[in-house]
């Protein structure tokens, strides 16, 4: 047995028995205090990403997590790393700041994407209100990532859907969805009134980070708008490296200066007869400077590097809710422009400066149109869910600089410019049988994609090809309600990701040194397969649910050389193939606990494993995958609300040996299990003025992630860069009005 298992256990069973006294204390059919809302609200969660239609959490075959603002709140959430804190089976990849100006891109990527169940990167879809946040992308030294093009402090909710998710979202849902919900205004204004808004101001000494976020809503008649805008400002991460000054060796993290705008607007026109038009502007901007001490040396003299990013929305949506055949339509169009520009200098001292610029750009316009009808059919009660959407997206990138490599000229691109069509046609069915005891949820789309490159003049050597293909993409799961408090349920899903213009054309060549790259119109979509089961327990003290899962994934796409000598005369050829498959299967289990006297306790937790498989049958283990990780947690909301904390306990094994055989050379590094205390708290000063405030790393632990060191040899005397911060603190004072 691994080492993990006895503590692993123990805890297990402490977090259980503080469940059980909870429930045994708690009082049946309890009056609904001041703040019963809160935890009425919290035990039937609903959930609109699973079905695409309102449901409660408990009645749903999948596993969603939902986060809502008042949440994000209490768990002092500066950035999406911050969201899943607490969030076994989900993680971010954060790395350090060490790259280089030509070589090396590690954490050049910042917040990376999210990681769902082993899987990420432009594997999950992500989306705000319900609009694709642009893609992530990789060549040489740039790297962009996708977790700042959202800011939380403008963010309504959150639900972290686990499980693919293509039968109605499509490409991209090969292993999960997460979709962010920005609030309306009337979100922030009370009945009988037509004024509201909220007023925030925070500060976290992990990165020194200082934010203010300003909301301003109003109503008249049927009109009401809102504006909204955060700004942040902080520094590098803090780490529990000791080494400093310069060079490779310096495991203090590089000095960074960072700031952000966020800003949203809203009209929104909402008349009696169940017709609703909105009209929403977005806009953010991200600006870091990074001091690339760990990148000088006798050869370098300086280096730094400015990176930048925009992502800019104007959406038009319009709605209707009421009686007939139809109950509920929708119609929205959007444009949305994301950019991402990585600028460096580097002074060379026995060779010439050099600097490097790398953009990339995502330019999308699309449209959206769903219905909703219920109806039965004898004692058969059906929702059904349907519509299409449709999406041409311009992706494009630049490389320039000066001092290229041997054999380019710049400006290049790494792929010619592309333009993206995306179209697909879905419809999903809630099915209730005897009277709702056994629910069903089929659902199937259809989508076709098409890549249409230019003949890019800033790679006359190059010509792009085109590509397009279709897939049928279907679900199907199935609740069992066993009394009211017991639920069984099983769910089947299929996902894709179509190929990305990278990858069907990526494009460099340097014949002197005997390689190239070729297109291959003949990538077929990456796809996948899930099943998952489980129990859930649900009553006014008490929610249970544990899950087990198993998912397939075939036609990985991967870029390997498919023939050549790496000779000028018979030149190496890159090619984008789909080569792996990989399968992953694990559990999870989450508790909540509340007693009537405002106590309350959590306990989560999840672990999977997986491997690769290679076109010979060999099976690697599939790094992606986070060890165990446990979430306990014991709290007190006091019945009126007016104040509360938690104390949080997390625990994260270590990475098995066996689960990164052949992963690293000579082997891995594999950070020390660990367990770290954080603690949040809120009071109620007066009526709508909250302070909270949180203090992490309570006993000052040396650790890191897995996600964050995967890939790093065991050899590496750095591996203190990649650590977390010490004992840090957050706080924030928030009025709302």
């Amino acid at each position: 047995m691994t080492s993990y298992s006895s503590p692993f256990l123990s805890r297990l069973a402490v977090g259980s028995a503080l469940g059980v006294a909870l429930a045994a204390t708690a009082q049946p059919a309890m009056a609904q205090d001041d703040d019963g809302a809160y935890w009425l609200a919290r035990k039937n969660q609903i959930v609109v990403t699973a079905t695409r239609t309102a449901a409660r959490a408990e009645d749903i075959p999948v596993t969603v997590t939902v986060k809502s603002d008042e949440q994000i709140a209490d768990e002092l959430v500066t950035d999406i790393r911050d969201l899943v804190r607490f969030e076994p089976g989900v993680s971010v990849q954060r790395q350090p700041a060490r790259f280089g100006a030509a070589l090396g891109s590690t954490g050049r990527a910042g917040n990376e994407g999210f990681n769902i169940r082993g899987i990420g990167g432009n594997r999950v879809l992500i989306q705000v209100d319900g609009v694709r946040v642009p893609d992530g992308f990789s060549f040489g030294a740039q790297a962009a990532g996708r977790g700042d093009y959202v800011d939380l402090g403008l963010i309504k909710s959150v639900e972290i859907l686990r499980g693919p998710s293509s039968a109605l979202y499509g490409s991209d849902g090969l292993a999960g969805a997460v979709s962010f919900i920005t609030a309306d205004p009337v979100d922030f204004i009370e009945a009988g009134r037509t004024v509201g808004g909220l007023l925030r101001a925070g500060y976290s000494s992990a990165d020194e980070e200082y934010s203010e976020t300003a909301i301003l809503a109003g109503r008249s008649g049927d009109w009401s708008l809102m504006a909204a805008y955060t700004r942040r400002d902080w520094q590098e991460l803090d780490n529990k490296g000791d080494v400093g000054g310069t060079g490779a060796a310096r495991t203090e993290p590089n000095p960074q200066d960072g700031r952000s705008n966020a800003a949203l607007a809203r009209i929104v026109y909402d008349p009696a007869s169940g017709h609703k038009l909105r009209l929403t502007g977005e806009y953010l901007d991200t600006h870091l400077y990074t001091n690339g001490l760990t990148g000088l040396s006798a050869s370098v003299e300086r280096l730094e590097g400015w990176d930048s990013g925009k992502r800019k929305r104007v959406s038009f949506d319009w709605s209707w809710e009421g009686e007939g055949a139809i109950d509920f339509a929708r119609v929205a169009l959007y444009w949305q422009d994301g950019e991402d520009d990585q600028y460096t200098e580097e002074d060379r001292t026995s060779a010439a400066d050099r600097t490097r610029l790398n953009t990339f750009e995502n330019r999308v316009i699309g449209a959206a149109a769903d219905a909703r009808a219920d109806l039965a059919t004898g004692a058969i009660a059906h929702r059904l869910v349907f519509g299409g959407d449709i999406s041409k997206t311009r992706q494009r990138g630049l490389r320039d600089g000066t001092v290229p490599p041997f054999g380019e000229v710049f400006p290049t691109r790494a792929f010619p410019s592309t333009d993206f069509t995306r179209a697909g046609l879905f419809a999903g069915d809630e099915i209730g049988i005897a009277d709702g005891a056994l629910l069903l949820y089929p659902a199937l789309r259809f989508d076709w994609y098409d890549l249409s490159p230019d003949d890019d003049p800033l790679l006359p050597a190059f010509s792009g090809a085109g590509q397009d293909g279709s897939r049928l993409s279907p679900k199907f799961g199935a609740v069992w309600k066993i009394g009211d408090a017991v639920r069984l349920f099983a769910n089947y899903a299929t996902g894709f990701k179509a190929p990305e213009p990278g990858q069907v054309n990526q494009f460099f060549e340097n014949l002197a040194f005997g390689y190239t790259s070729a297109p291959n119109p003949d990538l077929d979509p990456e796809r996948s397969e899930s099943f998952e089961g489980g129990i859930r327990f649900s009553s006014d003290h008490v929610s249970l649910d544990v899950t087990a899962f198993s998912a397939r994934y075939k036609d990985f796409i991967s870029q390997e050389v498919v023939s050549g000598s790496f000779t000028p005369a018979d030149p190496a050829v890159y090619q984008f193939v789909n080569l792996d498959r990989a399968r992953v299967k694990g559990a999870e289990a989450r508790f909540e606990g509340r007693a009537s006297s405002g106590l309350y306790a959590t306990l989560a937790l999840s672990y999977a494993k997986g491997n690769e498989i290679l076109p010979d049958g060999t099976r690697v283990p599939l790094s992606t995958i986070d060890p165990l990780k446990l979430v306990a947690g014991v709290g007190y909301r006091e019945p009126a609300g007016r104040f509360g904390g938690q104390l949080i306990m997390t625990h994260s094994a270590r990475k098995e040996a066996s689960r990164t055989t052949g992963l690293c050379t000579p082997e891995c590094f594999r950070p020390e299990g660990f367990t770290i205390l954080d603690a949040t708290a809120f009071v109620r000063i007066v009526e709508g003025l909250t302070l909270r405030a949180g203090v992490f790393n309570i006993l000052d632990e040396k650790y890191a992630w897995w996600s964050d060191v995967r890939g790093l040899a065991s050899t590496s005397t750095v591996t203190d860069a990649y650590t977390q911060p010490g004992r840090n603190a957050s706080a924030s004072l928030s009025f709302r009005f």
